[in-house]
């Protein structure tokens, strides 16, 4: 008698060495009908075998057993296959298991499939069908899965030969409509006893979506990384120390660094010590500070005027934890400025020195300068009068010489020289010159009383 492993098993014998004979048609185990074979060559039954009455076999959880025997002649003698039959109450439960996994197949999210090796597809569920833009599973399998990118499907295949698993690769597939998307797959090659691949199956998640925002936003990053370095205006973030975390070439530039790199090694609260803290605590309490102005000094010292805007960055807690800044190198402006500025107190000096009056208005009439000594003759206070109109505010001087002769020249934009009593000191005699501009005029008198 031979016995392979398997019935060995099933059998509950424990080893195969020292079997004892075993009469196939007198046995405590599979009785058979002789008669049945002799007529019919074959015969098929189930028997149910208690191996609790069996001598010598294995202990198992469940001793009773539901076994289908199929016993058919050979030129040699006979041939007896057995195998495990379920019970009706297992063979429910066993199609109950499989309608749950069958559920989960066609309700998962995740594009399922099962494919060859060169990408037919055997099996697929709706969402799998869906992803790749096809109306059903039915006409899904129809497809080559292969077809939505064949060099991926290559080295996929050339991986799977080693590596038997693969986990989140990423690719691009192009669908049957020509749509282009990309996904992300979880993929397990099944193989055979000489680890050939005989069957793919694969989890395929559409990622295009995300995958599309990822790229929109790396393209505006590099966007506004290009505006940040390319922006002739120095920025900067900093901590409120006043250590440089990143900065551009213009702020290096500004600050007379050679590279961006050697700016990165330098603290801001070096250019000016008092003006730092001072920005850092209005920052803590207003937020951002705009057109604050500064003179600094550079890395190499050479003194700089700066137009700053700054905004604080804040935690989750309000404390303030870095300063981003916006920095405009206005030297040559504050320079411009301070020369003009200069010069216009050196001219007021000169003209307030002169015993002369002089005082110009605008084209409204009204007073733009006034020098002390016409201030003087006036008997008004040169800030009362600036910005104010001179026909209101010198109200003697209307139906005049005096409104004459200015408007006179103002209209017809010509230098007119006139005399005149003093307005207060009618005894005194005053001789007048009035340069007309573009602007207003300019008016210039002298005490000639002898």
């Amino acid at each position: 008698m031979d016995i392979n492993l398997a019935a060995l098993e099933l059998l509950r014998i424990s080893q195969l060495k020292g079997l004892p004979d075993i009469n196939l048609f007198n046995n405590p185990i599979i009785p058979c009908k002789k008669d049945e074979i002799t007529e019919e060559g074959v015969t098929e039954f189930q028997i149910m075998v208690d191996f609790s009455n069996v001598p010598d076999s294995i202990s198992l959880a469940h001793n009773s057993v539901l076994l289908k025997v199929t016993v058919s002649t050979i030129d040699s003698g006979y041939l007896l296959q057995i195998q495990e039959s379920y019970s009706q109450k297992e063979a429910e439960e066993l199609l109950i298991t499989e309608e749950r996994y069958r559920s989960f197949f066609e309700e998962d999210l995740t594009g399922d499939f099962i494919a060859t090796p060169a990408g037919e597809l055997i099996e697929c569920n709706p969402a799998f069908a869906e992803i790749y833009g096809f109306i059903s599973p039915e006409e899904a399998s129809k497809s080559n899965i292969a077809d939505f990118n064949p060099e991926d499907w290559k080295d996929l295949i050339r991986h799977l030969e080693t590596r038997h698993k693969i986990q989140g690769r990423q690719t691009t597939h192009r669908r049957q409509d020509g749509k282009e998307i990309h996904i992300v797959s979880n993929v397990v090659a099944r193989v055979d006893e000489n680890g050939q691949i005989t069957q793919v199956k694969g989890y395929v998640f559409d990622d295009t979506e995300r995958k599309e925002a990822e790229e929109a936003l790396k393209r505006s990053e590099e966007k506004y990384h290009r505006l940040f370095d390319e922006d002739l205006t120095g920025d900067f973030i900093a901590t409120i120390g006043g250590e440089i975390l990143e900065c551009n070439p213009a702020f290096a530039e500004i600050y007379g660094f050679s590279t961006v790199e050697d700016a990165l090694k330098w603290n801001i609260s070096h250019s000016n010590p008092f003006d730092w803290p001072y920005m850092v605590t209005r920052l803590k309490n207003e937020g951002k500070i705009l057109g604050f102005q500064s003179w600094q000094r550079r890395s190499d010292v050479m003194r700089i005027h700066v137009v700053a805007n700054m905004v604080g960055i804040f935690n989750d807690s309000g404390d303030l934890i870095q300063v981003k800044g916006y920095i405009f190198n206005d030297t040559e402006r504050k320079q411009a400025e301070d020369r003009l500025e200069s010069g216009k107190k050196q001219i007021t000096h000169i003209l307030d020195s002169i015993q002369d009056g002089f005082m110009a208005l605008d084209n409204l009439w009204n007073f733009i300068y006034v020098n002390r000594c016409a201030a003087d003759y006036l008997g008004i206070d040169a800030d009362d009068l600036l910005g104010r109109n001179i026909w209101d505010r010198l109200p003697d001087f209307v139906g005049t010489i005096y409104e004459t002769s200015f408007r006179e020249a103002m209209n017809q934009q010509k230098v007119l020289h006139f005399k005149a009593p003093g307005i207060h000191k009618r005894s005194n005699c005053f001789d007048f010159s009035v340069y007309p501009s573009s602007e207003g005029i300019s008016i210039y008198w002298r005490d000639i009383t002898k």
